[in-house]
């Protein structure tokens, strides 16, 4: 069995003006050090807050691609995988900026992935406060997370932190930026490489803490109060790219998923999701 180098192992980190929880991210990083164990590459899809600069300035090893704005989340990750890919990676670790992993977490999750092959790993996922567990991984409609010292397997997981093997290109190649530019990008390409013979797990003994999350939003509900106090119009939410309730993202989500029966799915899930609109805007008329 082959051990990880750093130069077989590339950490991707797809960012967009938030220059503060990038250094942030980076920072953490190399007090657990990662900045030396990997490469780092970050993806700086167009910011204009000085993120590329401040990074070329303070982490002068780690590798800054940059787009103009128009990669979303699903694109800097596909751009950074075939960066790493040209570059000989063996591994891909996908990291959000907002996701800090405990120290020896990531070189528990490429170990996993060395001893497994056919494996991706996605480490439990905690919110800031490091108390409360995050349901990333899905098995069928079920939500899973993985207590500590257990392994679960899932269907899909969130992309906060993800392993994944070279070989996953090589069989399916790279994500999906045209289907899924923004939110379902990660889910569906893990979903896609289980359904081609490789198997996904949450690792409990591999723990990352979202800075960025203080409580779970999965509901429609939580997710429009929590993330839409200054607009409720229909236009953010059901066609914004930075809504995951994007309605075409959610269409070829459910379609993509469950074939037939997810365009009923996601017939019904539309229903409710406009009755809890009309709530949320209801509540708001009676507190004025």
């Amino acid at each position: 069995m082959k051990s990880s180098t750093k130069e077989s192992v590339y950490i991707i980190i797809p960012v967009h003006n938030r220059k503060r929880v990038t250094l942030d991210c980076l920072n953490h990083l190399q007090s657990n050090g990662d900045l030396k164990r990997y490469s780092i590459v970050v993806i700086d899809d167009g910011s204009v807050d000085g993120t590329h600069e401040a990074i070329n300035q303070l982490y002068p090893n780690v590798t800054v691609l940059t787009g103009s704005g128009d990669l979303w989340w699903t694109g800097a990750i596909r751009y950074g995988m075939e960066y790493a890919y040209s570059q000989g990676a063996e591994y891909f670790i996908w990291l959000n900026d907002d996701c800090l992993p405990e120290p020896n977490s990531l070189q528990y999750l490429i170990d996993f992935l060395v001893k497994y092959p056919k494996s991706i790993g996605a480490p439990a996922c905690y919110l800031s406060d490091k108390q409360v567990a995050v349901e990333n991984g899905c098995l069928g409609r079920t939500r899973l997370t993985a207590p500590p010292g257990e392994i679960i397997r899932v269907d899909s997981v969130a992309g906060y932190c993800v392993g994944l093997p070279r070989t996953i290109v090589d069989s399916i190649g790279l994500p999906n930026d045209q289907l899924f530019p923004h939110y379902g990008g990660d889910d569906m390409y893990i979903l896609k490489a289980t359904r081609h013979k490789f198997t996904a797990y949450v690792l409990g003994s591999s723990k990352v803490s979202l800075a960025d999350m203080n409580q779970q939003t999965h509901s429609f509900y939580s997710y429009v109060k929590q993330r839409f106090t200054d607009s409720l119009s229909i236009q953010d939410i059901f066609a914004s790219r930075r809504s995951r309730y994007n309605l075409l993202t959610q269409f070829l989500y459910y379609y993509e998923k469950y074939g037939f029966l997810g365009v009923l799915i996601f017939i019904a899930k539309f229903w409710a999701w406009v009755t809890q609109y009309c709530l949320i805007q209801f509540q708001i008329c009676v507190l004025k």
